[in-house]
């Protein structure tokens, strides 16, 4: 009955990660449990201590348990062996986690991709190309399953297949946010996982996000900027990953791209350029994917979708709509094999087209 406790503490009104954290210092979730049945919560007001004892009266700990079966859904605590040891010991911990799907081994190089709801198309293109090369490059891709640059880095770390990614949302676990990314939620918690601070029945509220990007930051080992205004909750995920030491890099952007705006002032205030994932990969000190095929001896002819982009593709330049209309592949699929194609050499950008190299 651990979890059912924790996630019915987790879920008492007017309880904070702080006073959360409070309850469980030095406590197992039993011994919490019975704190505050008793009216002797800490650190509390004492209308908090008696409201909270009449709620938990009225907990049916088997109901609990249910539910979180029905969404299997793991809770745990910073008690907890298998609790993320980035949200442990971070300098704002986590004391408890929802969480459905399995997060990646803790040697797992971890990056945050992160950025605007409202970015470009390009934006999206280059998040959901930085998502997949980094999952098939071996490193987690961590983000908030928004709109936008979040949704699509999620995008391209599942068609590639490639290390578990990690969604972190601000919601409960049975409160998909937002709705169109449904399908997206159950993609990511299938091949990685999704997890959230929030109670179950936990609305989005706002307040939620900002506490939500912190974890975002401590459980990555660099933070990728993708677009961002020149204020919005990426830079507070930027603003968290500097308290923690943890460097940022962003992706440059026009000048005449309002959704570059903060991107580009982060790389005038100093932070490194995401060119590529191969950028990337060189500021985590792993091999990046261009040196990989170096050490290969050569180029292997492309296969799969690959080998059919690679086939639609004509002798001079060619549009992307071209080459989804030729080779018969969804969008998604044609990016996601034309940044296979471009890592390897065969392919080569000309303006807003490719051609074969």
């Amino acid at each position: 009955m651990s979890e059912s406790k924790l996630a019915a503490l987790a879920a008492l009104p007017g309880m904070s990660s702080r006073r959360l954290g409070q309850l469980l210092d030095e406590r197992a979730p039993a011994d919490a449990w019975a704190l505050v049945s008793e009216g002797k919560a800490p650190a509390v007001p004492q209308d908090h201590r008696s409201r909270w004892a009449t709620c938990l009266a009225g907990v049916d700990l088997d109901q609990v348990a249910a539910r979180l079966a029905a969404l299997s859904c793991r809770v745990t605590s910073w008690h907890d062996d298998d609790h993320p040891p980035a949200l442990r010991n971070d300098i704002d911990p986590a004391p408890v986690l929802f969480r459905q799907g399995e997060l990646p081994d803790v040697a797992t190089p971890t990056v945050g991709i992160v950025g605007t709801r409202r970015c470009s198309g390009p934006g999206q293109e280059i998040a959901f190309e930085l998502g997949a090369s980094l999952s098939e490059a071996g490193v987690s891709v961590v983000s908030g399953l928004a709109l936008g640059v979040d949704g699509a880095a999620h995008r391209g770390a599942v068609a590639a297949g490639g290390v578990r990614p990690v969604a972190v949302v601000g919601s409960g676990i049975d409160v998909v946010y937002p709705v169109r990314h449904r399908e997206l939620w159950a993609q990511v918690a299938s091949v990685g996982c999704v997890c959230t601070e929030a109670p179950v029945g936990a609305e989005p509220e706002p307040w939620r996000f900002p506490a939500r990007n912190r974890l975002i930051a401590a459980m990555s080992d660099l933070v990728v900027v993708v677009e961002s205004r020149a204020a919005g909750g990426s830079l507070l995920t930027v603003d968290e990953a500097v308290r923690r030491g943890i460097d940022v890099m962003a992706v440059p952007g026009s000048v005449k791209n309002g959704a570059a705006d903060g991107t580009n002032q982060l790389l005038v205030d100093g932070c490194a350029p995401v060119r590529s994932a191969d950028d990337v990969l060189m500021a985590l000190g792993l091999a990046t994917i261009d040196s990989a095929i170096r050490r290969s001896g050569g180029r292997p002819a492309p296969s799969g979708d690959a080998g059919v982009v690679f086939a639609a593709i004509d002798d001079g330049p060619t549009s992307v709509d071209e080459i989804v209309h030729y080779s018969g592949l969804e969008l998604s699929a044609v990016y996601l094999a034309l940044e296979r194609l471009m890592s390897s050499g065969h392919v080569v950008a000309d303006g807003v087209r490719v051609r074969r190299s």
